[in-house]
């Protein structure tokens, strides 16, 4: 028997058992991203949707003037009832996922109907007709404990219920007259229903680059563990390395057409940054190995983009507040899902740093000069090259004059001096300029990161 065959089996299946064991671990780490992104997902579209319903109730309750609610009731419709109930009825059909907007005076007896619009059913799609003004209708199930605090005028905590009106988010405003009196409430409910369907549809698609990425992992293992059983051949093994990095970047790139095909704003926007980097890396005297890592982590430094709702990623225009605090939560998103691949654990670097700023302004984690890691000063000064200098389809892009010029005035700020200097070298040399740049394009500000969402 050959002593060799015999002494190699058992590392054989040790190298297999690592592998297996090494796939569980792998397993295991995507479900909990999975999960603890379901969970962020979840919790965060709750809270937006509370925002919304608590703003909607505030502001059509600022609408009514709540010295005439006691003339409605009494004397009946009057000029001022009708303007605000065209006023209250922009509200109902302006106001996403707004079902049900009403508003009464709560008695005795029952609620006292002032305003109560029609309405379409989100799950029937039947018309649910509004009473009149001055119908009683009596207290609901759902009201049992609350009566005596909207007989008292007081404050109620947004209600979460499901019943027969399907499941909904309710708000009860006050509304007071002069002497501070509450002489009605505006009710309004919020459909809560597709929540459910986001969130599942969240999963399918996170768990299809999950397990995309999963069997990428898996697949480039077991190369490198078939490349180390014929390490005894320097040529092959040298050969099979060059073929796993071609399978890694194809896998990387894989993942950043994923992620440029979700944000309809900037299609191709990753690889233009990556290839950015890798002009500027190389410009900046970084061996190729190091150059070709940079570019990996450049591909991937959007990732944290597919957690964000398409209504928030590829809305038109300004974002709010609120949006633009989810747009940022892509940076830490993008860390959670990356910082677990021991193959390349360096990629979650520039998905999470690609927004910090030398002066500390930057987000998520306040960095600030020599604290920055530096593949992210460099990701940071392509990525807003790019935002600038791209074509998008609300607006083309800026002057490349213009771009280079507000690089400068940002330099040492907002972006890296040593990189910037290095982007100049390269702008100098007639690098960066599009071949089909005539010269023209905005000399106009862009707010590259509330509107552009990179």
């Amino acid at each position: 028997m050959n002593k060799n065959k015999t002494e190699r089996a058992p590392i054989k299946n040790r190298h297999l058992l690592l592998m297996i064991l090494l796939a569980l671990l792998m397993l295991l780490t995507v479900a909990a991203v999975v999960i603890t992104s379901v969970l962020i997902l979840d919790r965060t579209t709750r809270e937006h949707r509370e925002q919304i319903i608590v703003n909607t109730a505030r502001l059509a309750a600022a609408r009514i003037d709540g010295n005439k609610v006691d003339g409605w009731l009494l004397n009946g419709k009057d000029d001022a009832y009708y303007t605000t109930a065209e006023e209250l009825e922009n509200v109902l059909h302006n106001t996403p996922f707004l079902q049900y907007l009403y508003v009464y005076q709560i008695r005795e007896d029952g609620c006292h109907v002032v305003f109560d619009f029609d309405s379409v059913d989100e799950d029937t799609g039947e018309l649910v007709e509004g009473n009149a003004l001055g119908d009683v209708i009596g207290f609901d199930e759902s009201w049992e404990g609350l009566i005596p605090t909207l007989l008292a005028g007081g404050e109620i905590d947004t209600l979460e219920t499901k019943d027969t009106f399907g499941w909904l988010l309710t708000r009860y405003e006050p509304v007071r007259d002069g002497n501070g009196r509450c002489v009605c409430y505006v009710g309004a409910d919020l459909a809560m229903q597709g929540v459910r369907d986001y969130v599942v549809g969240y999963v399918v698609r996170i768990a299809v680059i999950a397990v995309l990425f999963l069997v990428g992992c898996i697949l480039i293992g077991m190369r490198l563990y078939i490349g180390t059983r014929r390490a005894d051949r320097m040529d092959e093994l040298i050969a099979r390395q060059a073929r796993d990095k071609k399978v890694t970047r194809e896998i990387i790139e894989a993942f950043a057409k994923v992620v440029d095909l979700k944000d309809s704003y900037t299609q191709g926007h990753s690889f233009r940054v990556a290839h950015y980097t890798e002009m500027l890396s190389r410009e900046m005297g970084l061996d190729e190995e190091t150059v070709e890592k940079y570019y990996n982590i450049a591909l991937m430094h959007d990732i944290g983009k597919v957690g964000i709702p398409d209504s928030v990623l590829n809305k038109p225009g300004k974002l709010t507040d609120d949006e633009f605090s989810l747009i940022k939560s892509h940076t830490t998103r993008g860390y959670e899902v990356l910082h677990n691949i021991s193959l390349m654990p360096e990629i979650a670097i520039g998905a999470r740093s690609h927004h910090e700023r030398p002066d500390g302004r930057g987000y998520p984690m306040g960095l600030r000069g020599d604290d920055l890691p530096l593949v992210a000063q460099i990701i940071a000064v392509a990525d807003t090259f790019d935002a600038m200098y791209s074509n998008r389809p609300y607006r083309s892009r800026m002057n490349f004059d213009k771009v280079v010029s507000i690089i400068k005035e940002v330099s040492g700020t907002q972006l890296s001096s040593p990189v910037v200097d290095a982007f100049l070298r390269l702008v100098e040399k007639g690098e960066f300029r599009a071949p089909d740049d005539d010269g023209n394009g905005s000399t106009e500000s862009i707010e590259n990161i509330r509107n552009d969402k990179v």
